[in-house]
């Protein structure tokens, strides 16, 4: 196997020996290598310990019988220590003794050379030592990038068995209710009165919307994530879309004594977005805002003014409901959040509606958040870009 070293430009080796008359003979022989090095020297282990922190060398070659700080605790302190911990250490060493190599590569050594040092043997240890640690590096950043990409699977898995436990359970009790009304309706049509009959229906009807708007808020969360929506930009006045939103739910809102208040300014306000991406995010604010208010509550709907040199339009959907907590506010835009508040009219709600609009949102370079306190309502702001003008 052949190691593959980095050359776009010499590697950076450091010398720690007390002896000048050493420092000067490894220098020069790895200064006129085949493969020239860039050298730095130190004359002590605790002197070498800071160039190593400072300079972060490819290698460290380092005496071990020096005064202050041996070679040996050199080596143990910048094995202890993160940022140095991987740098190669080759130890040179004058001592007979094969335990002291022993210590020396127990320690954290890469390598070991005997003095007096072979020109040959200290290139070819050197290279390999080098070769080694780049090799090393490699593997050590794969495998982080493969733990970040199996953490990732793992909370993709998760995500996904919620999903499903989520999404059965949501189809689960409407399939429920069509399937037990339409049984009552096909073994009892001819005793049934009409008015019954249409009550049924009516359930059904209302049964399958829940469905409905389950699969279709799905199918958005799937075409975001997938990339498939891609945004048709087009300058348009904001006011007609957000008008059009408020008219389509005044009759939803007049069922539960709830007055839509629309305020927009006399001139034109032109955003530069998705007009049907922009509906879609106005809707679900406005539906959610009714949906949760109780009775005879206002619910407020505005485009604002934009001031000279504006770069976004801001509109907002303020209601006089419960408020929502700190709490829930942490987990408001995400996906399947369940907030402690509930919608005050029996109607269904999939914990998508927000994550969905926070994210048509970031696709047209745009924002949403929420400004809310417990028994004070809550506003929904969304920020577009702004025609340049």
């Amino acid at each position: 196997m052949e190691f593959l070293i980095p050359n776009e430009e010499p590697q950076k080796i450091l010398v720690v020996d007390d002896e000048e008359k050493n420092r000067l003979a490894i220098s020069a022989v790895l200064r006129h290598a085949p493969q020239p090095y860039t050298v730095l020297t130190a004359p002590n282990g605790l002197i070498g310990c800071k160039m190593a922190e400072a300079q972060m060398p490819d290698l460290i070659i380092m005496d071990w019988m020096m005064p202050e700080m041996s070679g040996l605790e050199a080596l143990m302190y910048l094995k202890e220590r993160e940022e140095t911990r991987d740098i190669p250490v080759i130890m040179l060493t004058g001592l007979g003794s094969s335990k002291h190599v022993e210590y020396a590569l127990n320690a954290g050594a890469a390598d070991y050379l005997r003095i007096p040092v072979d020109k040959t043997e200290l290139l070819a240890r050197v290279h390999a030592a080098i070769a080694l640690a780049s090799s090393y590096r490699q593997i050590k950043a794969q495998s982080e990038r493969l733990e970040v990409q199996n953490k990732q699977l793992v909370a993709l898995n998760h995500e996904k068995n919620e999903f499903l436990g989520i999404a059965a359970h949501d189809l689960k009790n409407p399939l429920n209710n069509i399937t037990d009304l339409a049984r009552i309706i096909e073994t009892e049509i001819e005793s049934m009165p009409q008015s019954e009959v249409q009550e049924f229906a009516r359930l059904i009807r209302q049964s399958a919307n829940k469905m409905f708007e389950l699969v279709r808020n799905l199918l958005d969360v799937n075409a975001i994530e997938e990339g498939g929506i891609k945004p048709h930009l087009t300058s348009f006045d904001a006011r007609e879309i957000v008008n059009r939103v408020v008219e389509s739910y005044t009759q939803r809102a007049a069922a539960k004594a709830i007055p839509l208040q629309f305020t927009f300014p006399d001139d034109a306000v032109l955003i530069f977005a998705d007009e049907r991406l922009t509906e879609q995010i106005i809707e679900n604010l406005v539906s959610n805002a009714v949906k949760y208010s109780p009775h005879g509550k206002n619910v407020y709907v505005a485009v604002e003014e934009p001031h000279a040199g504006d770069t976004e339009i801001t509109i907002f959907v303020r209601d006089e409901g419960p408020g929502i907590s700190e709490e829930d506010q942490k987990k408001l835009f995400g996906k399947f959040a369940r907030l402690t508040a509930q919608p005050t009219g029996g109607e269904h709600s999939t914990g998508l509606g927000l994550s969905i609009v926070k994210q048509l949102a970031e696709i047209m370079k745009g924002t949403v958040w929420c400004e809310s306190n417990l028994g004070e309502g809550a506003t929904f702001f969304v920020r577009l870009p702004r025609v340049k003008i």
